[in-house]
């Protein structure tokens, strides 16, 4: 781009040297040299200074102009006019086409590949789609022009030539665009020299894309061209439709051309500068209907007549060059092809412009990679493609017209390229492609040698004067304005001494012998490049040095120096440690490859200098010194066996090397055995020096005898060669010779050590022991007897053993016997450590043929060796044994024994501490478990004879079986040992006999197991574990025979469990169930005498879980063991005693049985019960009389059902014994059986009838038939009769006879009396009050003493029964019964279980009395003792402390439900430390919550006589009394101060929060109704104490989720946080007890704003801070702010501040009144007083975040008030809102007071500056005798102790 002569060059440095070197050099050859004043520099010359520079003239020099642009083509939319003509979508897309960004272009491809082409390819489609489709064809059709038009700069981009030549492809796909696509191409239509750009594109794209599989662009191209033109008559449809490529040959080599040569002409070609329609400069309007494009344009300072865009922003470089480089590579690519298309179309001669393109210099400069300045216009150079593709297009070259490069000066044209150019490529992409080709160049032509011979010093020489020329050129540049010269000429003096020192280099040859520079330049290839790329050019050796001229490389007359040099260049990767040894498992490591092309190199040479006169000393050195010598030293020995890494091949397979050079040693046998003359003592020698190095024993040498055996296996099993084969051989025995030679001195210590030489002669002995003479084996034998001690502490116990086995198999008898001899003292000596002897023995006996052994060898290494098993589990120890005991042929028999007594013994104490610890680190002896399988597993028979061995097999069998299924050891490695579980099968395939012995083994292992309390393991799992065995064949046994088997017999079970159910139940048991007698002795578990298991259970509880366990196994088995049924129901009856009352079981579980241990067994035996009544669940009418009949006679019939079974059993237990648990089991099946079977009266009769016949002789069983059948009876006659007929029995009972008839008498009356909400009746009114006063006449005889205490219960129920009935009878009755619920709360207590039956009913009749009240005014009006009965109830509420059973949760709940009776003079007289004590003790949320419930009006009436004392104690103080200390109550602080221990944020019982809740509700409570002293006294207490701060914000945080991650708080908003009910309150987790805390956090907001906000200004966690106040401004202010303007809104409040001129108006946001201020946002009252028409006015706001952030109080108008006195009174205002918790109407009130004082002449406080005290609201009355000041009391108060003295705070005199 030309510039004007008043503008400088803006050309850089490098772009001026670029187009001097391209068309300045002929211009500069005219000139002459340079003129850089006058002078050229010399060698030596001083190089000129900086300043010197500068000095010299400035030469301008010559930049020609850039070639002119391409012709503009415009665009077929505005020249052809298709813009008006095709459609606007289709314009849109095709004008995108031609944008040039990028994304525009890619959307405009897919539009059209979417939107237009896949629509029209689309088949198929309804008319209106055919229409369409049709439609749109011909718009595709009209618009071909424009799609040719830009496809060529499309299919150029690599953004968009992927998408445009499949898109290209769908055009051809449609019949008529191909048409008109492929006539267009074939015609040549196209304007200019689009269509040389479509099909050179077209063709070089296609090859590109075509490299991808499946690519449909190569397809299409080859679709739409031939090569064969089509003749008349004989031209085919589908070469019709063909574009011939024969006439267009000169298109596609012209573009080839330029795509090589000149890509940037070509790019401008492609890409021209679009029409204009308006200059760049300057911008006239466009005309009317002009156009307006830019695009591409050059500037000048004259515009052409052409008008054209504005020139666009300058490319990148790199971009420039990226694109030349992809031009190049695609006509590089594209010539290859069309050589290739040409040959195979028979074409002979080439075309006069591809030969001249082939003949040009310019196109084999793409081979070069040189980087200098003088070959800075080569196309190679920094562009591997294109190298690459240079080298294809070489090959290809080579295969279809060689003869092209056969004429003289193309040959030398081409060896000068290539190699020129190849001995310096460096990359290894290029090589892939350069190898093949470089060698069949060579392989043709190796006079190539001969034509470059004298190329490389020429050529060093002109590139030394091109550099220096150009160098002195930027020396002298034509830019002396431009300061970045400087830096540049910097540079240039750098590289100008860089190239002197080449060129001395150059000048200097590296040896006396001249060479050629390419043969040089090949020498350092080998030596430098290679090592690089070595798979890929190491290969190319022996080619290369097969085609080197003699003259290069002679071989005759001895070795040359040249020889001499290619060998130390070859071998110079190895001594820089260029090679690497290692690669991946099979693939070929660097080295690997260089070593085969090193040997087949020197291979032929050799074979080559044998051949050749005067060349065998040649051949017999290089055969010395390159191969026995270096290639056998270095190659094999040093670097040789490494390949492959840590997971390669070992042994001969690794020695790839050694294999490599046996087979190079056969093919020199082969060329003649006279060049291996000398081989053995020249490899035998660099064979021992690597194997024995030489070096103090200290030093660290390497050796490399481990692969010594190996290599030279590799290199004899390399070759059929017999001359090689006895090389190695002899190698081996001289190996084996020094091998023990060295043995004796390796055992003190030397460089190489003993196990390396022992293994090396064990191998030696393995695979050649016809290579060791005689001489050698004595002398090993020899050498181990002397240091046998030495060899095992040196060696390894397996290669101690290796070494005297293979020693003795090659040895005489003799020598055997020593050997014997030694293995015997190694074995018994005590010298050598026992792991050491051990593993020697295990080795010994692991070997499977030995002549080492004999009988008795062993015996005292195996009893040591079972010893040290057992007590350690040495595995060195266990293998000795195991090994012993699989052949017992080396063991005597005693020996045997005592292994086999030592092993059984540790596996029965093992499996024993298993099943009776519950330690999860009891570890099993593996070792004896392995001992015993070693010798079982061959003697079966003998050990199941045995009684002691059996035992072991039962260790087995629980291994097995039983210890998979216990916790902690469910994934146990022994339960699955193969070991263990073989000798199990291999039990199986003994006889029947012998497998039942072991069953029976096993089975009374588990009986015992169940009955045993000091085993653990669970009597379910035992029960599993036995009906999961198995052996061999035999099936497992059935449930019923496991019954059998494991439990005892059943009469010894019914015993079992009949023993404690025969025990005096908990006495408050009767509450629970009314068929366990009464019992007024406490019988705790501590007085019984029972064992129990881990669990709790006693024995008779195991065997009864595991009949319910055998019961659940199968559900049949009740049928034909219906006793384990009656054992389960005892027991379940029994259980749910202990689930109502713990440890009330009766000794069947211990107190500390787990609870939801005891609720599995009872559902356990409920689904049992529910399998076992479903067989009667139908029964015959009959079946309840004749039932009735067999409990009658006693007899059971053979016919009898399981129910009929079980209720003649139960029924003969409670006759005989009398007890309840039979009785309440019998209860249940009836009453089950009765709901189920749908019975009706008359089958209650029949029991009803039964059950009046057992009153006297079976009471208990009587009372079980009347509850099971009260249900179904109530409302019938004969119930109703018999009813009567009880009545009438316990009114003939006399005093002296309650005990023995009475009290069984009233338990069946009173469990015949319907239920209290049943409308039957009991009895009639008379006979009622009959029974009643009979009963309690009982009470008032002379033989009250006497009677039993449980009569006053049994009356008591009575009572509760009959009081309905006789309510409205008065009388004294119910004098007795006021007074038996009396003494029955007086005489109770709720920590004394035998009074708690009667507490129970007194407390239910008690209730009972209360609902009749409520109904009966003559019965409430008798009821004159209520206040002392509610009283008591108050006292036993205060008793309530755990509900930890059924019975105390049944009186708590009565206590609750009579406490909202108990009147309100009572509740206040209550004892706060006991409500306290309540809510610290109790586990009950209700009593906490009654017990707040209370403490709050405690409190009420507390503080209430409170703030009169204290008012009368400061009265007295101020009259010199001591002051009256007000604190809260201690035991509300101790709850308080127990919750600083506690972790919130862990686990913490409902009961303990909600009273630490309660607790903080109590101690708010008292700030209720309190007096201002007594506020801020309890306020102080609770900021000095830090209860705030330390115990309840940190709790209230942890529940309501405020912390500093703020990642979840409770949604307070949706409940009302300023309203709870405690007594609604029923928490069953945690989280049901956030509403309290949120009520407590509003009601500490509301009652101590001040120290919560004083909190909250204290926090330095900014996160918790802001978490807190958005937690409280979110959910709380609003609701605060609303109810303290509705306090100030009150009519009476607004009276009390409106009298004498305050008036008060509330305003919110922004001023605007509002009725309630209950929104966000912040709030204001405005407080006006009127003086004289003057109005004085104050503002508060509440801000958002109240009250954590304090009040505002605003001066609005102050008026006839000192400024201190009005501040005064507005920091009186806010103190009483932000520090004296008031409110707003108080903090108003305070400013009225003063304000309205102050204009009657009272003065204010001369401490204060209020008139008002802030403490008591009083005047200042304390004047000062000195200065007459006055002050208020309270501030006087602070002021004395705060300073410490009484004198006055203005004067300082005393007061």
């Amino acid at each position: 781009m030309a510039k004007s002569k008043t503008q400088g060059s803006s050309a850089s440095a490098g772009t001026r040297k670029k187009h001097a070197k391209k068309a300045g050099k002929d211009v500069e050859d005219d000139q002459g040299p340079s003129n850089n004043g006058g002078t050229t520099k010399q060698r030596g010359q001083k190089k000129l200074s900086k300043a010197q520079k500068k000095a010299l003239p400035k030469v301008k020099q010559y930049i020609p102009p850039p070639k002119p642009p391409a012709p503009p083509i415009p665009d077929p939319l505005d020249g052809q006019g298709l813009a008006r003509t095709l459609p606007a979508e289709l314009v849109v897309v095709l004008r995108r086409l031609g944008k040039k960004d990028d994304v525009t272009r890619r959307k405009g491809l897919e539009e059209l590949r979417d939107g237009w082409v896949s629509e029209v390819s689309r088949s198929g489609g309804t008319e209106d789609e055919e229409i369409e489709k049709e439609i749109k064809e011909s718009a595709l059709l009209s618009a071909i022009p424009v799609w040719l038009h830009n496809l060529a700069s499309l299919l150029q981009s690599p953004f968009h030539r992927s998408t445009a030549i499949q898109l290209h492809a769908d055009f051809l796909s449609i019949p008529s665009l191909r048409s008109a696509i492929l006539e267009t191409l074939s015609l040549s239509l196209l304007p200019s020299t689009q269509n040389r750009d479509i099909l050179g594109s077209w063709m070089v794209a296609a090859l590109e894309e075509g490299r991808r599989a499946g690519s449909a662009g190569i397809k299409s191209w080859e679709a739409s061209t031939s090569w064969k033109p089509a003749v008349e008559g004989e031209t085919s449809s589908s070469d019709a439709e063909r574009i011939d490529l024969t006439p267009q040959l000169s298109y596609l080599v012209e573009y080839l051309t330029l795509s090589i040569l000149d890509p940037a002409t070509l790019h401008d070609n492609i890409h021209p500068a679009p029409v204009a329609t308006q200059q760049a400069v300057p911008s006239p309007a466009p005309k009317k209907g002009q156009p307006i494009k830019g695009g591409k344009a050059k500037s000048a300072p004259t515009p052409p007549s052409r008008q054209q865009a504005a020139t666009p922003a300058a490319e990148d470089d790199e971009l420039i060059e990226e694109r030349l480089a992809r031009y190049r590579v695609g006509g590089l690519t594209g010539l290859a092809w069309l050589l290739q298309q040409l040959a195979q179309t028979g074409v002979t001669s080439l075309p006069t412009e591809l030969v001249n393109l082939l003949r040009n210099p310019l196109l084999w400069t793409a081979l070069s990679s040189n980087a200098d300045e003088s070959s800075a216009s080569s196309l190679g150079v920094g562009q591997p493609p294109i190298r690459r593709a240079g080298y294809s297009l070489l090959t290809t070259l080579l295969e279809t017209f060689p003869a092209q490069i056969e004429e003289p000066e193309t040959l030398q044209m081409v060896s000068n390229a290539v190699l020129g150019n190849c001995w310096l490529e460096k990359e290894a992409v290029v090589w892939e492609t350069a190898g093949p080709s470089v060698a069949r160049f060579l392989r043709k032509w190796p006079q190539c040698w001969t034509l470059t011979k004298d190329i490389g010093s020429s050529r060093r020489g002109s590139e030394q004067v091109d550099q220096k020329s150009l160098q002195g050129e930027d020396e002298e540049g034509p830019d002396s304005d431009n300061d970045e010269d400087d830096g540049e000429d910097e540079s240039d003096d750098g590289n100008d001494a860089e190239s002197d020192d080449d060129d001395r280099s150059a000048i200097t040859p590296p040896t006396q012998t001249p060479s050629s520079a390419v043969y040089g330049n090949f020498l350092e290839f080998i030596s430098t490049i290679c090592p690089s790329v070595p798979h890929l050019t190491y290969p190319l050796l022996l080619v290369v040095i097969s085609t080197l001229p003699s003259d290069l490389l002679p071989l005759s007359g001895g070795p040359s120096i040249q020889l001499q040099n290619l060998f130390s260049h070859l071998w110079s990767p190895i001594d820089s440690r260029l090679l690497s040894t290692h690669s991946l498992p099979g693939q070929q490591s660097n080295f690997q490859a260089f070593f085969q092309a090193i040997l087949d190199s020197t291979g032929y040479l050799i074979g080559k200098a044998w051949s050749v006169e005067d060349g065998k000393q040649t051949a017999l050195t290089l055969a010395k010194d390159q191969f026995a010598g270096r290639a056998w030293r270095d190659g094999v020995l040093a670097l040789g066996g490494k390949a492959g890494g840590r997971r390669g091949a070992r042994g001969t397979a690794a020695e790839s090397e050694a294999a490599a050079f046996g087979k190079a040693l056969g093919r020199l046998a082969a060329i003649d055995t006279a060049l291996l003359g000398q081989f053995d003592e020249v490899l035998g020698r660099a064979l021992s020096e690597a194997c024995f190095p030489a070096g103090e024993p200290e030093s660290k040498t390497t050796t490399i005898l481990p692969r010594s055996l190996p290599a030279l296996s590799a290199l004899r099993d390399a070759t059929d060669a017999g001359d090689v084969k006895e090389i190695a051989e002899t190698l081996v025995t001289d190996l084996v010779r020094q091998c023990v030679d060295h043995l004796a001195t390796a055992l003190p210590g030397n460089a190489v050590s003993p196990t390396v030489i022992v293994e090396t002669l064990v191998e030696v002995f393995a695979q050649f022991p016809q290579l060791v003479d005689s001489g050698v084996q004595q002398n090993l034998v020899s050498l181990i007897q002397n240091n046998s001690t030495s060899l095992v502490s040196t060696l390894s116990p397996t290669l101690f053993v290796s070494l005297l086995d293979a020693t003795a198999i090659n040895s005489t008898s003799s020598e055997q016997e020593t050997l014997r001899q030694v293995l015997y003292t190694v074995l018994q000596s005590t010298d050598i450590d026992s792991s050491k002897r051990f593993a020697v023995g295990t080795n010994v006996l692991g070997l499977e043929s030995t002549e080492l052994l004999q009988s008795g060898l062993v015996d005292n290494i195996a009893t040591e060796a079972t010893q040290v098993a057992l007590l350690t589990g040495s595995t060195e120890a266990t293998a000795v044994v195991t090994g012993c005991l699989k052949d017992t042929k080396n063991l005597s028999q005693d020996a045997l024994d005592e292994v086999l007594a030592l092993t059984c013994t540790s596996l029965h104490d093992s499996t024993e501490r298993l099943s009776t610890t519950d330690t999860l680190d009891v570890a099993l002896p593996r070792a004896a478990f392995e001992i015993f399988s070693a010798y079982a597993g061959e003697h079966l028979e003998q050990v199941v004879a045995s009684d002691l061995w059996i035992q072991s097999l039962v260790a087995v069998h629980h291994v097995l079986f039983l210890l998979p299924r216990l916790p902690g050891h469910i994934a146990a490695a022994e339960s699955k040992s193969e070991t263990l579980a073989a000798l199990w099968t291999k039990l199986g395939q003994l006889s029947a006999e012998k497998q039942a012995t072991v069953l029976q083994g096993v089975h009374n292992a588990l009986r015992d197991a169940i009955q045993r309390v000091d085993v653990h393991v669970d009597p379910s799992v035992l029960i599993d574990v036995a009906l999961a065995t198995t052996l061999g064949t035999t099936e497992a046994k059935s449930v019923q025979e496991i019954a059998r088997v494991l439990l005892p017999p059943t009469p010894q079970l019914v015993d079992q469990i009949s023993s404690h159910a025969a025990k005096s139940s908990h006495p408050s048991l009767p509450i629970v169930d009314s068929i366990i007698p009464y019992s007024s002795e406490d019988i705790t578990e501590a007085s019984l005498t029972t064992e129990y298991d881990t669990l709790g259970r006693s024995k008779a509880a195991r065997c009864a879980e595991a009949a319910v366990a055998l019961l659940r196994a199968d559900r049949h088995l009740v049928n034909s063991e219906p006793a384990l049924l009656q054992v389960a129901l005892a027991a379940v009856q029994l259980t749910q005693d202990a689930l109502a009352v713990p440890g009330s079981s009766r000794g069947l579980f211990s107190m500390t049985a787990s609870i939801t241990h005891l609720s599995d067994l009872v559902r356990e035996v409920e689904g049992a019960i529910s399998y076992a009544l479903a067989f009667v669940d139908e029964v015959a009418p009959t079946w309840h009389a004749s039932t009735v009949q067999i409990l009658k006679t006693g007899s059971l019939p053979g016919e009898a059902d399981l129910l009929q079974r079980l209720l003649s059993a139960l029924k003969d237990d409670v006759t005989a014994t009398g007890g309840d648990v039979s009785a309440r089991s019998f209860r249940d099946l009836l009453s089950r059986h009765l709901r189920q079977s749908g019975a009706g009266e008359s089958e209650g009769e029949a029991w009803l009838t039964y059950a009046m016949t057992l009153v006297d002789r079976a009471p208990q069983l009587a009372l079980a038939i009347i509850l099971a059948i009260k249900p179904f009876m109530l409302d019938t006659k004969s119930f109703a009769t018999a009813q009567n007929r009880l009545a009438n029995a316990v009114t003939s009972i006399r005093a002296s006879q309650v005990a023995k008839s009475g009290i069984p008498l009233l338990r069946i009356l009173v469990a015949s009396a319907p239920p209290a909400d049943a409308a039957s009746v009991f009895l009639p009114q008379q006979r009622a009050l009959f029974v009643l006063r009979h009963v309690t006449g009982w009470l008032t005889s002379d033989d009250a003493d006497d009677l039993p205490e449980e009569v006053e219960y049994r009356i008591a129920e009575l009572e509760t029964a009959v009081a309905p009935i006789v309510q409205d009878l008065s009388g004294a009755h119910w004098d007795g019964i006021f007074d038996l619920v009396e003494s029955g709360l007086e005489a109770s207590k709720m920590d004394d279980p035998s009074t708690l039956c009667l507490l129970y009913q007194s407390l239910v009749l008690l209730q009972q009395i209360r609902d009749l009240c409520q109904t009966n005014k003559a019965l409430r009006a008798s009821w004159t003792a209520k206040d002392a009965h509610m009283k008591l109830v108050l006292d036993l509420f205060l008793q309530c402390r755990n509900a930890d059973t059924v019975p105390l949760q049944y009186i708590q709940g009565l206590i609750l439900d009579l406490l909202v009776d108990v009147p309100e003079t009572v509740m206040e007289n209550a004892s706060l430390g006991q409500l306290c004590d309540l809510l610290k003790l109790s586990t009950s949320s209700s009593v906490q919550s009654a017990a707040y419930r209370i403490l709050s009006r405690v409190i009420r009436h507390e503080t209430l006589a409170l703030v009169l004392e204290v008012e009368t104690s400061v009265a007295e103080a101020e009259e010199g009394h001591a002051h009256r200390t007000i604190e809260l109550p201690n035991e509300l602080v101790g709850i308080v101060e127990q919750g600083l221990a506690i972790d919130w944020h862990g686990e913490v019982g409902i009961s303990a929060i909600l009273g630490q809740l309660l607790s903080w509700m109590a101690i708010l409570d008292h700030f209720e109704d309190a007096s201002r002293a007594l506020r801020w006294a309890y306020l102080d207490q609770l900021n000095t104490s830090k209860l705030l701060t330390d115990g309840l914000v940190p709790m209230l945080f942890a529940m309501l989720g405020v912390s500093e991650m703020g990642a979840w708080n409770f949604p307070a908003s949706q409940y009302a946080v300023d309203e709870f009910y405690p007594d609604l309150l029923d928490p069953e987790e945690v989280a049901d007890l956030t509403p309290l805390a949120s009520h407590l956090y509003y009601r500490a907001l509301v009652t101590i704003p001040s120290s919560l906000r004083s909190y909250y200004e204290s926090l330095k966690d900014r996160q918790l801070s802001m978490s807190m106040l958005t937690f409280t401004a979110r959910h709380y202010s609003p609701v605060i702010i609303g109810h303290e303007f509705a306090a100030l809104r009150q009519p009476a409040s607004m009276a009390q501040l409106t009298e004498e001129g305050l008036n008060v108006r509330i305003a919110q946001g922004g001023g605007a009144t509002v009725a309630a201020a209950s929104g966000s946002g912040s709030a204001e009252a405005i407080a006006s007083y009127v003086v004289d028409e003057q109005p004085m006015e104050i503002g508060i706001r509440l801000p958002a975040e109240f009250p954590l952030k304090g009040v505002d109080v605003r001066d609005l108008r102050r008026v006839g008030v000192p400024e201190n006195k009005w501040r005064g009174w507005l920091m009186s205002v806010q103190q009483t809102i932000t520090s004296r918790n008031g409110l707003i109407l108080e903090a108003l009130t305070v400013f009225k007071k003063n304000v309205s004082l102050h204009f009657e002449g009272v003065v204010e406080c001369a401490i204060c500056y209020s008139i008002i005290s802030l403490t008591d609201r009083t005047l200042p009355t304390k004047p000062c005798r000195t200065c007459k000041n006055r002050f208020h009391a309270s501030c006087l108060f602070k002021w004395f102790n705060s300073s410490h003295s009484s004198s006055c705070p203005m004067c300082r005199a005393l007061f």
